[in-house]
C-alpha cells in the first residue's frame, strides 16, 4: 500500500484517512478497514515504548475519530439471521437436484455446517487423518484466532449427525481432505442458490449461527457447546446464539 512508503516518524492523519478510503474502495468493510488503524496503532505504540522511536501513536487515534465521523469505519454488525426450516428444506431440495451435475456435494456440505458449526474454510481443510471415529472428533488446523492463527490446531466434538455426513464422504486416493473443495467456491454456490430461490440476506456463515443455536436448544450448557464451536468465551459464543423459545428442549 502507498502508506508503506511513508516515514513513520513524520506520519500525519491525512495519509491514514486516505489509506482507509482506499481500503473501502477495494471492498473492505468498515470493521476491516478499522482494524488496519488498530494494527498501525499497536505498532506505533510498541515503537515508542520499546524502541524509543520518535513516533506519535496519537495520530492514529485522531485518524480513527475522523474516519468514524466520515462513516468510513465502524464496529462489525452483529448478525442474528438464522435460516428458517422452510428455507433449509428449499435449499436441500435445490442441492439434491443439482449435486448430481455439480463437483461440490453442496447438500452434504450445507448440512455438515449446520450440524458441526464449522466455517466453510474449516470444512474444506478438514483432514481424514484428523478425524477420530472412536471419539467422534475432528481437528481444525490453523483455527481462526485474533493473535495466534498459524499452528493453532484445535480439536472439536461432532454431533452424531455431523459424523454421519462425514462418514459417507468418498475417500479419494491421494487426497487427504474430507471435503476437497475450494472454500470460496462453496460460498459462491450457496450464495447463488439463495439468489435462485429468492432467499434474502442469508450467508453461508449464518449456518454457524444455526448450528450454535441448535446446540443450546438441545439443552447443552455453555461449556459443552464450546467443545463443538471452539469459542473461547461466552462473549464470543453469544454472538452466534439466537434461540427460538419454541425450539428449546423441555428439561
Amino acid at each position: 500500500m502507498p502508506l508503506a512508503d511513508l516515514d513513520a516518524t513524520a506520519l500525519t492523519t491525512a495519509p491514514l484517512i486516505a489509506h482507509v478510503r482506499a481500503r473501502r474502495k477495494q471492498g473492505a468493510g468498515p470493521a476491516t478497514a478499522g482494524n488496519d488503524l488498530t494494527f498501525l496503532g499497536t505498532v506505533l505504540r510498541a515503537a515508542l515504548a520499546v524502541r524509543g522511536d520518535p513516533v506519535s501513536p496519537a495520530v492514529v487515534s485522531d485518524a480513527r475519530t475522523a474516519c468514524r465521523e466520515l462513516r468510513l469505519i465502524s464496529k462489525s454488525r452483529k448478525r442474528s439471521r438464522r435460516p428458517t426450516v422452510e428455507e433449509l428444506q428449499r435449499l436441500d431440495d435445490y442441492f439434491s437436484r443439482r449435486d448430481g451435475r455439480s463437483q461440490i456435494p453442496m447438500r452434504d456440505v450445507m448440512w455438515f455446517a449446520v450440524h458441526s458449526a464449522r466455517r466453510e474454510s474449516e470444512i474444506c481443510r478438514l483432514m481424514w487423518a484428523d478425524c477420530s471415529e472412536a471419539d467422534r472428533t475432528g481437528v481444525v488446523r490453523d483455527a481462526k484466532h485474533p493473535r495466534e492463527k498459524l499452528g493453532n490446531h484445535r480439536t472439536f466434538a461432532m454431533t452424531a449427525e455431523a459424523w454421519e455426513i462425514l462418514d459417507r464422504q468418498p475417500q479419494i486416493k491421494g487426497e487427504p481432505r474430507v471435503f476437497p473443495y475450494n472454500s470460496k467456491s462453496v460460498g459462491a454456490a450457496f450464495t447463488r442458490a439463495c439468489k435462485m430461490l429468492g432467499i434474502e440476506d442469508l450467508r453461508f456463515h449464518d449456518l454457524r449461527h444455526e448450528a450454535t443455536s441448535r446446540l443450546f436448544e438441545r439443552g447443552y450448557q455453555i461449556h459443552e457447546v464450546a467443545q463443538f464451536t471452539l469459542h473461547e468465551s461466552w462473549n464470543e459464543l453469544k454472538r452466534y446464539t439466537q434461540l427460538r423459545p419454541e425450539a428449546v428442549r423441555q428439561l
